[in-house]
């Protein structure tokens, strides 16, 4: 559940960061395309456009002077140069737009040649003014057409530059168009991809919510079911707890009766046979006490093994030896096989008996007269292996995955020839792993049912020499652990 929750933690974690940086790429992405859109709309206002007025201007003024001069040359009237000298100091801002024209970058080398030609331009023009001046007209009149040659050239040379100019608008406008499609396209690609993981995460979201909720309802069915079991389980042991202490009650009221009449010499027999009730019925009730003790024990961890090394194939065959009177009484027949005649392990030999005791009594109680019971013992992959094999009523399917619950009682159904609690074999599959072995059982109904375990196969260096002395002997233990059986 944890290892859930920390996993769906940063999956979340990673859903908000992935939304954060797409939405920043979104964000540095526009502006970026924002910015470059600026500087090329800044590029043809600021730059390609005032290199076109420049030019047309240069252009324009040539024309002008050229004009005025060719007038006063054929007129020697100063009147047509009035623009040509007012013009003067227009000359330096000339000059200065062709500067700018090559700070454009267009073409440097073209915009050097106008400058040129515009030096040489006026050059000519100078010696023009010069000659006229002096009174050397004709002479002047020869070279006119050389003035016209020079702006033409001139103007050949800023078409140039204009067509550059219009080629770099063009392609300024293009880049400006380009970017803002790839903008547009960019932006929607992103923006489908900001949906998608919105999707996902909000869907990643729900289902984590869908799965806590599905998670928490599973835990409250268990919950109510474990109270359901519970609540049986108690039932059930105050009915076990109940059965004997009536039988026992009666035997001493029973008794109480006889000491008041002076009768107890007269009903010697009787009184016999209820003593050995009353003791019947107290195995039973310090059986279901210890069972209660030692599974809680074991559920707190408290619970300790005694290990020591010892004959397995030993202590299991006294085990089956101990029960063989109980079992001819009740017309069955019990058979003890070994595939090993001695096999030293690990082991606390009074539980193991528990365990085997346990099983023994559970194949006895839903086995009829005349069936018989398996004992039989195995070494297998460094394990022992210790099967109790019964030809009884057996186990529906149904209650294979709950046999060893601890609040489960699992052929109450059945028709019975005994009493118990059900705790008994979750109490057996405890001690079990607590030798690190396991329990498994197969069964069918009408055809019966085996129980097998498994012990490991190792030694203990220190041996616990520590006895609990529960009971005194083995028919002690016996008469115990077949207490809920009816005689």
């Amino acid at each position: 559940m944890d290892k859930n929750r920390k996993k769906n933690r940063q999956v979340m974690i990673l859903g908000y960061i992935s939304i954060a940086c797409l939405s920043l790429i979104i964000i540095i992405f526009s502006i970026y395309n924002m910015n470059r859109v600026s500087e090329e709309s800044d590029f043809i206002i600021k730059t390609i456009i005032p290199a076109r007025i420049f030019s047309t201007e240069i252009l324009t003024s040539l024309i002008n002077q050229e004009t005025g001069i060719r007038a006063y040359i054929i007129s020697e009237d100063k009147v047509f140069l009035e623009p040509y000298y007012l013009g003067s100091e227009n000359l330096q801002q000339y000059y200065k737009s062709l500067e700018n024209l090559k700070n454009t970058g267009l073409d440097v080398a073209t915009t050097n040649r106008l400058n040129e030609q515009m030096v040489l331009i006026q050059k000519f023009f100078g010696q023009q003014i010069t000659l006229v001046d002096k009174g050397d007209t004709n002479k002047a009149k020869l070279s006119l057409n050389q003035g016209k040659k020079l702006v033409d050239e001139f103007r050949a040379t800023d078409n140039i530059i204009i067509n550059k100019i219009e080629l770099a608008v063009d392609s300024s406008y293009k880049k400006v168009e380009n970017t803002r499609l790839v903008h547009k396209y960019v932006l929607i690609f992103l923006g489908a991809i900001l949906i998608l993981i919105n999707f996902i995460f909000i869907r990643f979201i729900w289902n984590d919510m869908h799965e806590e909720v599905r998670k928490k309802d599973e835990v409250n069915k268990e919950l109510q079911k474990l109270l359901l079991s519970q609540e049986e389980f108690i039932a059930n042991i105050s009915h076990e707890l109940k059965t004997p202490l009536n039988v026992i009650f009666s035997a001493i009221q029973l008794f109480q009766m006889y000491c008041y009449n002076g009768s107890l010499d007269d009903k010697r027999e009787i009184i016999i046979k209820y003593i050995d009730s009353m003791k019947l019925n107290s195995y039973r009730l310090s059986k279901l006490v210890n069972n209660i003790v030692d599974s809680s024990k074991i559920k707190a961890g408290f619970f300790e093994l005694n290990l020591s090394n010892n004959n397995i194939v030993v202590v299991v065959e006294d085990i089956v030896m101990s029960v063989l009177d109980f079992t001819q009484s009740k017309g069955l027949n019990i058979i003890f096989d070994t595939d090993v005649e001695e096999k030293i392990i690990a082991c606390d030999p009074e539980n193991i008996a528990r365990v085997v005791l346990n099983l023994i009594s559970n194949a006895i109680k839903f086995s009829g007269n005349g069936e018989e019971i398996f004992v039989n013992i195995q070494e297998k992959n460094g394990f022992v292996e210790i099967s109790v094999e019964d030809n009884g009523i057996g186990i529906d399917a149904s209650y294979i995955d709950v046999i060893f619950d601890r609040f489960k009682q699992v052929n109450k159904s059945l028709s019975r020839n005994a009493e118990g609690t059900g705790i008994g074999l979750n109490l057996t599959k405890s001690i079990i792993e607590l030798h690190e072995g396991q329990i498994f059982v197969e069964s069918e109904v009408g055809v019966g049912s085996k129980f097998t375990f498994t012990l490991p196969c190792k030694i203990v260096l220190k041996e616990s020499m520590l006895l609990r002395n529960t009971f005194q002997n083995k028919n002690e233990l016996v008469q115990l652990e077949l207490s809920d059986i009816y005689r």
